[in-house]
C-alpha cells in the first residue's frame, strides 16, 4: 500500500517549484508588520503558484489535443480553471508546507498521430510554457518596476496593489523557473524522463531502472534537499543554488529598470 501511495503522489507530479518557500505562510504570519501586507503576500504567493501549475498542466492537455489525443479535453482538463487541476491534499500541502502537487493530465499516447513527435512535444509542453511565463514575468518586472518602486503618498490601497503586483510577479518567476527545472530531471515519471525515454528507446536498462526506482529517487531528493537546507549546506542543494540565481537575476532586472527609467 505504501508503494502504491508513493507512486500515486509522484505521478501527480510533485510541483517542487517552491523549494525555498518552506512554511511560507507560517513564516509570513509570524513576522511583525502590517496584517494587510501579510495577507497580500500570501495571496500573491498562492495565486502565483496556482498560475504556474495550471499553465503547466493546461499546456500538456493542449499539445496532446494537437497531436490527436482528446483524452484530457474530454475529461475537462484542457482548461485554465484551477479547480479542474488541483488535488485537495496537494493544495493543502502547498498552503501548509510550501510544496504541493496537481492531478495528472490524462494522456493516451496510442491516440497520437505520430507517437515519437507526440511524446516529445507533450512532454516538453509544460516546461516550455513555464519558461515562457518566467520570461514574461521578468519582462513585466522590468517594465513595471518604476511604478512599483515609487511611493504614492496618502493612498494605502495603491501601496497594497503595488505590493501585490511586485510579489506576484517575483513569485511567478521563481515558481515557473523552478517548476520547469524540476520537470526537466530525467527521472521517472517527470517530463524529462519521458523525453529521454522517447529519444533513446533502446536504453531499456535506464528505463527499467527509472520505472522501478524513480519515485524513490525523487522522494529521496526532496528529503535530502530539506536536510541540506537545514544544515546550511547550500553547495549540496542544486535547486537551492538555482533558486538563489533566480533571485539574483530578478534583482539585476529590477535595478536595471530603476537605473534606466528613474536614474536611480
Amino acid at each position: 500500500m505504501t508503494g502504491i501511495l508513493i507512486i500515486y503522489i509522484i505521478k501527480m507530479q510533485i510541483e517542487f517549484c517552491v523549494l525555498r518557500q518552506h512554511m511560507f505562510i507560517y513564516q509570513v504570519m509570524m513576522i511583525d508588520g502590517d496584517f494587510v501586507v501579510k495577507i497580500v503576500l500570501i495571496l500573491a504567493f498562492v495565486l502565483a503558484a496556482m498560475t504556474a501549475i495550471v499553465v503547466h498542466e493546461f499546456s500538456h492537455a493542449f499539445v496532446a489535443k494537437l497531436n490527436g489525443d482528446y483524452t484530457a479535453k474530454l475529461a475537462g482538463r484542457m482548461t485554465l480553471n484551477p479547480v479542474k487541476h488541483f488535488d485537495p491534499i496537494g493544495l493543502l500541502m502547498m498552503l501548509l508546507v510550501g510544496f504541493g502537487w496537481a492531478k495528472p493530465v490524462p494522456i493516451n499516447s496510442d491516440n497520437f498521430t505520430r507517437y515519437r513527435r507526440g511524446m516529445l512535444t507533450v512532454s516538453a509542453a509544460g516546461v516550455t510554457a513555464n519558461l515562457l511565463m518566467a520570461g514574461a514575468g521578468l519582462l513585466l518586472l522590468f517594465l513595471l518596476m518604476p511604478m512599483l518602486y515609487v511611493a504614492f503618498a496618502g493612498s494605502a490601497f495603491v501601496v497594497y496593489i503595488q505590493y501585490f503586483v511586485r510579489y506576484f510577479l517575483e513569485f511567478s518567476v521563481v515558481f515557473d523557473f523552478m517548476l520547469a527545472l524540476f520537470n526537466l530531471l530525467p527521472v521517472y515519471p517527470l517530463d524529462g524522463y519521458n523525453i529521454v525515454a522517447t529519444l533513446f528507446p533502446k536504453a531499456t536498462g535506464y528505463r527499467n531502472f527509472m520505472v522501478r526506482y524513480g519515485t524513490w529517487i525523487l522522494l529521496g531528493y526532496i528529503v535530502l534537499s530539506n536536510v541540506f537546507d537545514a544544515l546550511g549546506l547550500w553547495y549540496l542543494d542544486i535547486f537551492g543554488m538555482f533558486n538563489s540565481v533566480i533571485y539574483d537575476l530578478m534583482g539585476l532586472v529590477e535595478r536595471a529598470s530603476l537605473a534606466i527609467f528613474l536614474q536611480v
